[in-house]
């Protein structure tokens, strides 16, 4: 394998870390969103807390791999912040319109508290992001970029698709880790029923998204389609068998197994697509070979990680341990992620 290929397995680890943490911080937004009825209080209520004080850290998977690509694909990275600077901009913004509002939202009368702009706010911008990034990945596929037409992006069905497949996902990832704690708590027990109605419905949903998304995929992305056809279908499978097990689990109320699995759903479908879309970047526009940099400037850079991945690996999984559990009690917790 040479150093590119291993720098592209390693920031691929670097996006399933950020789907996987960051994704149930956004999908935990959208249930904030739609949270309605009598148990709404106590729902945004769960959210609040199980967010916990370490949200900051799971964006330390996405600078991690826009940094790995500016030094390490100069040039795919110039063609993708020129061409999809609107749907990465919308992301950006969302990122941190969602933890402004967050805070404010808590310090101004917490999570079911009287300041509900802050809180539709906070909601809205955690559904923002990771439709804008599910549309950016789309165009990566199809090579359809805003050269001239920085909406061009957003008006592509194939995108738009994207854009509320990966929100979908978030939402069942979201409902799945929160199911555990609910569970943890007596005062929030009663929520777990709702919580795995949310799961299977997010599960139905993104699976109704994923048969739209096949047809589409072979008609505006037909060279990543054929590749995965030939490649992805192992991880497709693993994917699909993630969410049933999942949902399984929680029927059982095995909530910590069910997160593994639920896990493995959406990992499935992150390395499927990264599969069909090797060796290019950006499909029609940059390669593997034609965006690497030198080998040695590759081989520093991924010494440089892996002496750092020794210090922030070891770091987050003590910082999730130590808040393991939802905190009620404390109205002005800070954003961070769904952890386990």
């Amino acid at each position: 394998m040479t150093a590119a290929n291993l720098l592209l397995v390693v920031m691929v680890g670097g996006l399933t870390a950020y789907a996987l943490l960051a994704g149930a911080d956004f999908g935990g937004g959208v249930w904030d969103l739609l949270a309605r009825g009598r148990d709404a209080a106590d729902q945004r209520r769960l959210i609040s807390a199980s967010l916990g004080p370490v949200w900051e850290a799971n964006h330390v998977w996405l600078i991690f791999v826009l940094v790995a690509l500016f030094s390490g694909f100069s040039a795919a990275f110039g063609v993708i912040g020129s061409t999809l600077a609107l749907p990465l901009l919308a992301a950006l913004v969302g990122i941190v319109l969602r933890g402004s509002a967050y805070v404010y939202r808590a310090y101004g009368g917490g999570a079911a508290g009287p300041d509900q702009l802050w809180g539709h706010v906070f909601a809205v911008a955690s559904t923002i992001t990771p439709f804008a990034l599910g549309v950016t990945g789309a165009a990566l596929a199809t090579g359809d970029l805003a050269e001239n037409d920085p909406t061009r992006p957003l008006t592509n069905p194939f995108g738009l698709v994207c854009g509320l497949f990966a929100v979908t996902v978030t939402a069942f990832l979201a409902a799945v880790y929160l199911c555990r704690d609910a569970a943890a708590l007596t005062a929030t027990e009663h929520l777990v029923p709702g919580l795995r109605r949310r799961a299977l419905g997010g599960a139905l949903a993104a699976g109704a998204l994923a048969a739209v998304l096949l047809p589409l995929l072979w008609s505006h992305a037909p060279v990543v389609a054929h590749r995965f056809g030939e490649r992805s279908v192992p991880f497709a499978v693993a994917s699909a068998a993630g969410g049933i097990a999942a949902l399984v689990l929680l029927w059982r109320r095995r909530f910590t197994a069910a997160r593994l699995a639920a896990g493995l759903a959406v990992a499935g479908v992150l390395w499927g697509w990264a599969a069909a879309q090797y060796p290019d970047l950006v499909v029609g526009s940059a390669t593997v070979a034609s965006s690497a940099a030198p080998e040695a400037n590759l081989v520093a850079l991924l010494i440089a990680i892996a002496a750092g991945m020794l210090v922030i690996v070891p770091s987050t999984v003590l910082l999730f341990r130590l808040f393991s559990r939802p905190d009620l009690t404390d109205s002005h917790q800070p954003p961070s992620a769904v952890h386990d």
